[in-house]
């Protein structure tokens, strides 16, 4: 009973949310591998894990995003620190971005083995357009006379994170400088930083199944807001199988699998519900995990986050 209380609480107070959209390249499998929005989470697990996720939004239209992720990290010195890099390829329309991050974490674990990391992360961002690819009306178009086709810049971010056995909980912002492009003498601001939180709890007496509950709350400024519902059951100790609600107009289902010891394969599905031009076109990911035991201290084992 006391657990069913913490799960209505769980929902109860998030769902009144007023919500919008958000820039960043949307992760429909974070609830996985969170170090692509919190370098804190960076080798919290105390292993060597590399994980690429290859997103598709909206498959069938033309100039759709489409977002490839490459994470690599790891615990290293007695598991006190996390070290990794992140390479993200995210495209639509004519745009088509490059980042690249260095993280760095710093862990410290209580008398009772929970663990608080605070991590930092540097790298760089790189914008670039092609104009060919657009279909233009009239061709002496003013705005687009001296376009700025390719801009890059620096990016700094901060992270905190807190896990214990049964839950965890994350504060971060992956992306602190804002990125302004000059498009034809007008300057605009194309990326604005974005603050995450989230938090997961993993019921573990519920039938032999393990349930885990989870959100993420993505805050940009001027009270724009995005949130996804992630709700997944834990079966056999091998097959997640999960669905999820990003703002309450888009479903999806997710699945995650465990081969052997060290693979884990993943696939997610999701469809818009409330914008019937875009009803037909499914969004897809596919995601592949590696965990390795390569340093003194890596323990491959059973992990919910």
């Amino acid at each position: 009973m006391r657990n069913i209380y913490k799960l209505l609480l769980f929902f109860i107070v998030l769902a009144p949310l007023s919500l919008k959209a958000q820039l960043d390249p949307l992760y429909n499998q974070y609830f996985f591998n969170q170090s692509m929005i919190n370098p804190a989470y960076t080798g919290v697990n105390n292993i060597f894990n590399a994980t690429a996720i290859s997103r598709a939004q909206w498959a069938g239209i033309e100039g759709a995003p489409t977002t490839n992720t490459l994470n690599v990290t790891s615990s290293v010195f007695k598991n006190k620190v996390g070290a990794g890099a992140t390479v993200i390829y995210d495209t639509y329309g004519i745009n088509s971005n490059t980042e690249f991050n260095m993280a760095y974490s710093y862990k410290i674990t209580t008398a009772t083995g929970d663990i608080f990391s605070m991590g930092l992360q540097a790298g760089l961002v790189n914008i670039n357009y092609n104009y060919d690819r657009l279909t233009l009306q009239y061709i002496d178009d003013i705005v687009l006379s001296d376009p700025q086709q390719s801009v890059t810049e620096e990016n700094i971010g901060v992270g905190f994170w807190y896990m214990s056995k049964e839950y965890y909980v994350g504060l971060s912002v992956p992306r602190m400088l804002d990125i302004r492009v000059n498009d034809g003498g007008t300057e605009s601001t194309r990326y604005r930083r974005h603050y995450y939180l989230s938090a997961g709890y993993v019921f573990d007496q519920l039938f032999a199944l393990k349930f885990k509950p989870s959100i993420l709350l993505m805050y940009m400024d001027n009270n724009n807001y995005a949130l996804d519902l992630n709700a997944s059951f834990l079966l056999n100790e091998a097959i997640w199988l999960g669905a999820s609600f990003r703002n309450f107009g888009t479903v999806g289902l997710n699945t995650q699998m465990k081969v052997g010891e060290t693979l884990k394969l993943g696939y997610a599905f999701e469809l818009p519900v409330n914008n019937t031009a875009l009803t037909g076109f499914g969004t897809h990911s596919l995601m592949v995990s590696l965990d390795l035991e390569l340093f003194d201290r890596h323990g491959l084992g059973r992990r919910f986050f």
